[in-house]
């Protein structure tokens, strides 16, 4: 979390800083560093932000980029219709990109492994 900025203003930075909290995700850490927001600016400063800012980070669900070439393609936040939706990117690309060499799918995480996981 950022708390050298406003609260209202404030987004999550990438990495660790000593004395602060660290997350999984972005989403993870705008739900549980700025639950009181009402800007948005946290979730508003994701690379996919959602339409509306998530409760809690069940209500978080992702979805396959299927109009993007297959080795360039991510998961994004959300749901579509006619698409599957996973409760998590990691999930969403281990379901609809089994098959990817080029990881791009897992190097689209906040967090991204060094390697793609195989299950």
């Amino acid at each position: 979390p950022d708390y050298d900025t406003d609260y209202e203003d404030a987004t999550c930075l990438p990495g660790t800083m000593d004395g602060r909290p660290s997350f999984s995700s972005m989403a993870a850490c705008c739900i549980g560093s700025y639950p009181d927001q009402t800007s948005g600016a946290c979730f508003a400063g994701m690379a996919n932000a959602p339409s509306a800012a998530p409760s809690a980070l069940s209500d978080i669900k992702y979805y396959p980029d299927y109009d993007t070439d297959y080795e360039d393609a991510t998961c994004l936040p959300g749901t579509m219709d006619g698409r599957p939706s996973f409760s998590s990117m990691a999930a969403c690309c281990i379901g609809s990109y089994p098959d990817q060499t080029s990881g791009a799918c897992f190097a689209g995480m906040a967090n991204a492994p060094s390697a793609a996981p195989s299950s």
